[in-house]
């Protein structure tokens, strides 16, 4: 190894450059707070954190982590705050939960365990200031950082949800390459925030595919282009992340049984899909899991291989990503008859089976199986971790013998199936029958419906909306369609849900809807009945 001599000038050279960059480092360590001290934003649950300028103001600390004053931030959402001198600590206690946050040290303690941070709590003219996202997430709240507006967003407890479902739909007309697809989710999470919304709900698996990398199902069309092709990035994996960094939930939505329908055909589903290998492997014994019925390809759902694959494909979700819910469609069995062997479906099953149950009970006991293991599966991994289904808004239809065979009085009486219910309410408050008679599913009734419902068990009940509605000829046995003559339907029905205390939140189809021209008037009046 060579070694190198300095001389009397180098080294003052030398002593210079490490004195110019000592001074430098201590430049940016004491203006870095000060500079960015009068931009930040603090949002609880929606509203802004007020914070009295003789306490402080929030500031963004050398490792870029947000300080905000103890006593405005902490007394927010309603804990006890003291301050232990002779540890120099911070002391914060609600609902049971003591968390103590040490002066200059990288970690808290919660109930006396420890959590590490990357930054510390610190004491900036004789006022004390927290690491925000740490402290918070010791009381299970949520924080998000809107780098836009320079916002942190908090939210805590059981707020009311207000989630946008995004569809494959959505995915089609969306870019493929990464750095534009990300462009365009930063754009569509940013509206969703803008809307008031607090979580969304993703379709991550429509169509016996994935929008994740799978060891399970082939990457799906909507991804890359062609199921079964890597796009190159992880589309799923960077929507969490931007909707965390928003402070909104993310909800995996996946469609159990659907293999083939609009915009997938047979032709596009890829040779290394579950679906297609079971058909094509040369044995007989599996061709049965996949039925083609009125043109489209399903999943058998009687077939237990069938559901451990649904259960497994839940799994790997759920393990590999960040999720704060599973949450399945209204897509089970399509419309079906028992006397037609082209629409019978699984009717062999039935007859092989020789169950003492009619073949529609034992239908609904094929679903039923499915939404028990999957809830299991969920629960076991993380209890906090929600299972919803959203199905059809008609009660009447689900408990037909002829489609859907969603057993909705077990699921919503009896616990091990479901966190939540979120039916499609897509009706006014004037819908008619042919006959010209008040429907039973009409809005009012049919939310009166799903209430009681709601309250034979402990599952939670949030209503669906369909915002496409707004400003339509929505066919209704009206002589002029409802959603025509008044523009503030949504907003009402919002208002209704609120009023019975019965309703933990809402959901709307699709983001899309929100601009378009005839719904503008409409959307307006929603907005502002949510951000009430």
């Amino acid at each position: 190894m060579k070694r190198y001599r300095i001389n009397d000038k180098g080294k003052r050279r030398l002593g210079i450059f490490f004195v110019l960059c000592a001074l430098l480092v201590m430049m940016f360590l004491v203006t870095l707070p000060s500079s960015a001290s009068s931009d930040v934003t603090i949002t609880i649950n929606g509203s802004e954190l007020q914070i009295d300028p003789s306490m402080g103001a929030p500031f963004i600390d050398q490792n870029r982590r947000t300080q905000v004053p103890l006593n405005a931030a902490m007394t927010a959402i309603g804990a006890d705050v003291r301050w232990n001198g002779a540890e120099k600590t911070a002391v914060v206690e609600k609902d049971g939960i003591i968390v103590e946050v040490p002066i200059g040290q990288s970690y808290i303690l919660k109930n006396g365990e420890r959590i590490d941070n990357d930054t510390a709590a610190t004491i900036k003219d004789s006022r004390t200031y927290l690491p925000i996202r740490v402290v918070m997430e010791a009381f299970g709240a949520d924080v998000g950082w809107d780098g836009k507006t320079r916002t942190v967003i908090i939210t805590t407890g059981a707020e009311e949800m207000r989630a946008m479902w995004l569809s494959y739909l959505d995915f089609l007309e969306m870019p493929k390459g990464e750095k534009a697809f990300r462009a365009a989710i930063d754009g569509m999470f940013d509206q969703c925030r803008d809307y008031g919304m607090n979580a969304v709900i993703v379709q991550v698996r429509a169509d016996s595919d994935a929008m994740y990398e799978s060891n399970i199902f082939p990457w799906s069309k909507f991804a890359s282009g062609t199921q079964g092709v890597d796009p190159g990035y992880d589309p799923v994996e960077y929507m969490i992340a931007a909707a965390h960094q928003r402070g909104l939930k993310f909800h995996a939505w996946i469609n159990p049984y659907r293999i083939t329908g609009y915009k997938m055909s047979w032709n596009e589903v890829s040779e290394d899909n579950p679906a297609k290998m079971w058909r094509t492997d040369g044995s007989v014994l599996n061709d049965r899991n996949v039925l083609l019925h009125n043109g489209f390809y399903y999943y058998n759902p009687s077939v237990p291989e069938v559901q451990k694959l649904i259960v497994d494909g839940v799994k790997e979700v759920i393990e590999n990503y960040d999720v704060d819910g599973i949450h399945f469609d209204d897509y089970f069995y399509p419309n079906l008859s028992n006397s037609s062997e082209e629409l019978w479906f699984d009717k062999p099953e039935y007859d092989a089976s020789n169950s003492t149950l009619t073949i529609t009970q034992w239908r609904r006991a094929n679903v039923n199986a499915l939404v028990r293991a999957v809830y299991q599966t969920v629960k076991s991994y993380d209890p906090d971790i929600l299972f919803g289904i959203s199905p059809a808004g008609n009660v009447n239809n689900l408990r037909s013998g002829s489609g859907y065979f969603v057993d909705i009085d077990t699921w919503m009486s009896q616990d091990g199936y479901i966190d939540y219910i979120m039916p499609q309410l897509y009706w006014g408050f004037e819908a008619k029958t042919a006959q010209g008679a008040a429907a039973p599913y009409a809005y009012e009734a049919n939310l009166d419906t799903w209430i009681a419902l709601k309250n034979k068990g402990n599952a939670d009940l949030y209503v669906g909306f369909n915002v496409a509605n707004a400003g339509a000829a929505v066919k209704d046995n009206n002589a002029v369609s409802e959603w025509l003559r008044y523009d503030d339907i949504l907003a009402r029905q919002v208002r209704m849900a609120r009023a019975s205390g019965e309703v933990s939140g809402f959901a709307f189809f699709s983001i899309e809807s929100f601009t378009a021209d005839a719904a503008q008037s409409e959307v307006n009046h929603l907005l502002a009945e949510l951000r009430k």
